[in-house]
């Protein structure tokens, strides 16, 4: 069975660009990996908040 590299830009909320590198064992989109990183649990309040996130240079690559 093949893996799927998973690469891009991030930004999230007020953070600095940074880079995100994944193996997994099915690929993903652009949007699914925005809605994965916007989730953000708190131990505050209601537990779950969304936070804005940028994608630049997505790539995800069967390895």
């Amino acid at each position: 069975m093949a893996n799927y590299q998973i690469t891009a830009e991030v930004k999230k909320g007020w953070q600095a660009w940074g880079t995100v590198n994944l193996i997994r064992k099915s690929p993903m989109t652009e949007q699914v990996l925005i809605k994965t990183l916007s989730t953000v649990v708190s131990d505050f309040g209601n537990g779950k908040s969304k936070v804005e996130v940028q994608v630049r240079n997505f790539q995800c690559v069967r390895v």
